[in-house]
């Protein structure tokens, strides 16, 4: 069974990979009408969207130690404040290579953050450029200034991904100005992952290309 000591976020994706809700609030009541082999999960939060009973879902749980567990399942309830579903022991997946970190210019928005657990959410999306990006994260700058622990959501792919990433690190200049922000993504998909991967593969052939080109007409 998912180890509950260890979780520290959970969050909701629908069955084509798009990120619903993220939590770190989670409770594993008595189940009255327990399932064979499944449990009780019940993750609280504000302003969780809308979504209507048997709807499947992928839920991802992340551990202390990086460790994530992927589990499908269904929904049971959800309102404004509450998602009720029933989970088994899930799969754990592989760990992310962070390493093939590439250099880019990719326009990103941001409609909303979390901070201290507030969400606080832009009139309209804010424009960041992504200055490079791996598979565990990416590294922007923008107008906007952030802090330490705030939780974006982040759209990329000209909308076609939205993933929520956490700020670790604000990079600053030796005169102390803010260059931008180190992020780490939280619940990634093997969908994100797999579209990440293809970009940066996709970026570093053009790259290859670009460089024999050049190579040739020297």
């Amino acid at each position: 069974m998912v180890n509950k000591d260890k979780i520290i976020k959970v969050t909701i994706y629908s069955s084509d990979g798009k990120m619903l809700f993220s939590s770190n609030s989670i409770d594993w009541p008595r189940d009255f009408f327990k399932f064979k082999h499944k449990e009780l999960c019940v993750i609280k939060g504000k302003n969780i969207p809308e979504m209507h009973k048997d709807t499947p879902v992928t839920v991802i749980f992340e551990y202390r130690d990086g460790t994530r567990v992927q589990c499908d399942t269904v929904i049971d309830i959800c309102t404004e404040h509450q998602i009720n579903i029933h989970v088994d022991d899930g799969k754990v997946l592989e760990e992310r290579r962070c390493s093939f970190k590439i250099s880019v210019e990719l326009p990103g928005y941001i409609s909303f953050f979390t901070r201290d657990e507030e969400t606080l959410q832009f009139e309209d999306p804010i424009e960041c450029n992504i200055k490079n990006i791996n598979l565990g994260g990416v590294f922007f700058s923008c107008d906007y200034e952030f802090k330490t622990g705030d939780c974006i959501f982040l759209s990329l792919f000209d909308g076609q991904m939205d993933i929520l990433t956490e700020i670790l690190r604000l990079q600053l200049n030796n005169d102390g100005d803010l260059m931008g922000y180190g992020c780490r993504f939280q619940g990634v998909t093997p969908q994100q992952e797999e579209k990440i991967a293809r970009y940066i593969f996709e970026v570093q052939l053009a790259e290859r290309e670009r460089k024999r080109k050049l190579a040739g007409g020297l």
